[in-house]
């Protein structure tokens, strides 16, 4: 058993599928498998058919999950309290509001 932790870096399966991929630095569990790297690599091949690589990603996914039983523990969650008045603060994966996008009423 291990812990480790990873933030998306942009919204998308692939941010965290990406880690455990036999040549990533982030592959703490040294996973190899040929049937999940096939996967990834027709998912990253069908680029230009979002539902296609959507589907190869779930496939990958599921090796994945079969093989090393990886387990979300803990899901980081930001509350933030924004008047109704200021317009340009959006919700992103990374709970960043530069201020320059944001103007008030």
């Amino acid at each position: 058993m291990a812990r480790a932790a990873w933030i998306a870096d942009y919204k998308d399966p692939e941010t965290f599928l990406g880690i455990s991929r036999k040549a990533s630095g982030n592959n703490y569990s040294v996973y190899n498998s040929p049937k999940y790297e096939a996967a990834m690599d027709k998912a990253a091949a069908a680029g230009g058919n979002p539902a296609e690589r959507m589907k190869e990603l779930a496939e990958a996914e599921r090796i994945l999950i079969d093989d090393v039983g990886e387990i979300p523990l803990l899901y980081y969650s930001y509350h933030d309290i924004v008047s109704s008045k200021l317009h340009g603060f959006d919700d992103n994966v990374m709970d960043i509001h530069p201020s320059r996008f944001i103007s008030k009423d």
